[in-house]
């Protein structure tokens, strides 16, 4: 059998053909090398953008030394102003109790000279001008001292006795820390001519001033601009007898 022969045509065609496919090889390779360098590159790109993401992300997301920095701040604001709110209210508290006690022992004061300037006897006048003169100011002793006779004289020529009793006082403050005290009171008199006793509602107008560390009692009177006294018989008196008509002449 004779043997197939391989033309030079084949032969041309067969290396055209080995050489294309070279060339498409090739081809192939230098594709693939240039798509891993790529890829190598984009990688080495998504490394660093991950490497300079928590950078980036630190500075805006994590405000919190910001935050509580203006908590404490605000939390030390409300503490001095409630601490300054407290002092205040703590400060009026404490003006309101001594305002309070002054009003107080002003209003005893009025209520116990009162009693002693409506507390007197023709029996010992001289107990009367001690009582009223102890511990007064200057200024009003020396207005019992000068009234001293007249007041001792009408008391023994007219046997006067009298008592009081304080129904009610009213303290009301005056510029410069003195007091202007009314007093209402009873005052139950008698005396040689009305030896029944008789009941007076009268005020009194009592004058206190701050003394040192306590008060002084600087002058005292009828409440100016006060009603006549409303005077009560204790018991009612009795109805004078009629006297009898003169009979007619015949």
């Amino acid at each position: 059998m004779a043997k197939p022969t391989t033309s030079e045509d084949d032969k041309a065609d067969t290396g055209g053909t080995d050489t294309a496919d070279d060339a498409v090889a090739s081809g192939e390779a230098e594709t693939k090398q240039a798509a891993d360098t790529v890829e190598a590159d984009e990688a080495d790109e998504a490394d660093e953008a991950d490497e300079a993401a928590p950078k980036r992300r630190f500075v805006p997301k994590r405000p919190w030394p910001w935050v509580a920095a203006a908590l404490v701040a605000v939390v030390l604001a409300g503490g001095v102003f409630g601490f300054i709110k407290y002092q205040h209210v703590s400060g009026e508290l404490a003006q309101l109790r001594r305002d309070q006690a002054d009003r107080q022992a002003v209003a005893q004061l009025a209520k116990d000279y009162a009693l002693k300037s409506l507390t007197y006897t023709f029996e010992d006048p001289d107990a009367f001008f001690r009582s009223v003169e102890d511990g007064v100011s200057q200024q009003l002793k020396d207005k019992y001292v000068n009234a001293t006779d007249v007041l001792r004289s009408i008391m023994l020529q007219a046997q006067v006795t009298s008592t009081g009793e304080v129904l009610a006082t009213d303290p009301v403050a005056q510029p410069g820390g003195a007091y202007q005290v009314v007093v209402s009171a009873h005052q139950t008199t008698r005396n040689l001519q009305n030896p029944t006793p008789k009941v007076s509602i009268i005020l009194l107008q009592v004058t206190v001033n701050r003394a040192g560390d306590g008060w002084q009692v600087t002058d005292i009177g009828p409440k100016t601009g006060a009603h006549p006294p409303v005077e009560q018989q204790l018991p009612p008196p009795e109805p004078a007898p009629a006297s009898p008509k003169p009979a007619p002449k015949r």
